[in-house]
């Protein structure tokens, strides 16, 4: 089973194009919660590269577009996943924040593969139960 306390989450990045929606669509299918994203200067679209490692990991992106970010809940755990976001927002107590690289610069599948490996692995430490 899950561990009770995760929360429901909120992925920041700039332009809420891959990692972010990439983050928010792996909380939803590994913590089993509600998740969303949003960038500080959201995309046009979400990266279609991202919606193809979204779909290799088997996660649907189909309908995803990039959100500003906006109000934040209180109850939400957030989490920055690139310096920028990070920066632009500053340091909140109980944020988290992950220095996930971006993919949109290299380009590669591989990279896009590697952002959702590190998400994956990083959502995996944080709501597996304790041994």
């Amino acid at each position: 089973g899950q561990r009770p306390d995760v929360r429901p989450a909120l992925f920041v990045c700039t332009h809420n194009s891959a990692r972010s929606q990439l983050a928010a669509a792996l909380w939803a299918h590994l913590a089993d919660r509600p998740a969303s994203s949003a960038g500080t200067d959201p995309a046009e679209r979400v990266h279609p590269k991202a919606v193809a490692a979204a779909r290799r990991a088997g996660l649907d992106l189909t309908g995803a577009a990039p959100t500003a970010l906006g109000e934040i809940d209180e109850d939400v755990l957030v989490v920055t996943v690139c310096d920028r976001a990070h920066e632009e927002l500053g340091d909140h107590v109980g944020w988290l924040h992950w220095s996930v690289p971006d993919p949109v610069i290299d380009g590669s599948a591989a990279a896009f593969d590697a952002a959702v490996a590190e998400l994956t692995q990083r959502i995996d430490a944080l709501v597996r139960p304790a041994a």
